[in-house]
């Protein structure tokens, strides 16, 4: 079994093993989301984090995710973004923390606002961070009032120290190349009883669906039965630079200042919720949490 010599970016453990790799990688406007041109992820032995064996910088990666791409449209990414699961989200965090008068949200990857719009109904002023140039536009027209919209880094973003009471990232961290760095940065604009909630994709999952679609005995059956991309060879999911385990999502937590107080497993909700929910669960149960 191939390893590489790149220690796991959460707990540093080294000489850990190739779980996959993938070529040509996936293409996000004109360049390749790896600069090597190649997608090839490592399973850490004791955290559980899935971690790309890349040279791949963050100026590389905001780089790629700033340039103009005509695929990205609104419809894109309400049916990326699941407005549904939104809604639950923010339940959540309302269970956590009850919104008050004056409370303001930042939104990192905000995309086209649908977070942000669901939290204005309780009067919970929203606002963001967002690299996609074209959602930026249409997220300060679709919130109004005034919210603010960043469009760059977290690094360079115009907030004050403590001036936020809800901070969110769903499904953005696995896109970065150092979430615990990012991570801290949000814990200096987060208020003294505010809360952070993030979402990220399921280590579990994609070791399984590695294995469903690749190394199981019927796997070139299956990819041929099933629609669209999963009909290729490419099943690892190329802009991930990250995926986490529940162990590894604690500990990057624990190591930028923050203390967990709710984890949850969600499916993928939308069209296919009623099979994703209970695949979720049943992941959980066989991986120990």
């Amino acid at each position: 079994m191939k390893k590489t010599t790149r220690k796991c970016y959460i707990c540093q453990t080294a000489d850990n093993p190739i779980m996959g790799s993938e070529s040509p990688c996936a293409i996000w406007g004109s360049r390749p989301w790896m600069p090597e041109g190649v997608y090839t992820l490592a399973h850490c032995r004791t955290c559980g984090t899935l971690y790309v064996d890349s040279d791949v910088t963050e100026e590389y990666l905001i780089s790629v995710q700033s340039e103009f791409c005509p695929e990205v449209k609104y419809s894109t990414y309400q049916s990326v973004f699941r407005p549904s699961e939104f809604v639950l989200n923010w339940l959540m965090m309302k269970n956590c923390r009850r919104p008050q008068q004056g409370d303001k949200l930042l939104d990192f990857g905000c995309g086209f606002g649908e977070f942000g719009t669901v939290v204005q109904k309780d009067g919970v002023q929203p606002n963001g961070v967002e690299l996609v140039p074209q959602a930026v536009q249409q997220t300060l027209k679709t919130w109004a009032g005034g919210s603010r919209v960043h469009a760059g880094s977290l690094e360079d973003a115009p907030f004050k120290k403590g001036e936020f009471q809800y901070i969110t990232a769903f499904e953005t961290l696995e896109h970065l190349r150092d979430p615990i760095k990012t991570l801290s940065q949000m814990r200096e604009f987060l208020a003294e009883d505010g809360i952070l909630a993030l979402s990220v994709p399921s280590a579990d999952y994609f070791r399984f669906k590695f294995w469903f679609y690749r190394k199981q005995p019927l796997s070139g059956l299956v990819r041929r039965l099933m629609p669209g991309s999963m009909q290729g060879d490419r099943v690892l999911c190329h802009p991930h630079v990250y995926t986490f385990s529940v162990n590894s999502t604690r500990r990057m937590l624990e190591l930028s200042g923050f203390k967990s107080i709710f984890v949850k497993t969600i499916g993928w909700r939308g069209k296919i919720g009623h099979i994703g929910t209970p695949v979720a669960h049943l992941l959980e149960l066989a991986s120990g949490g």
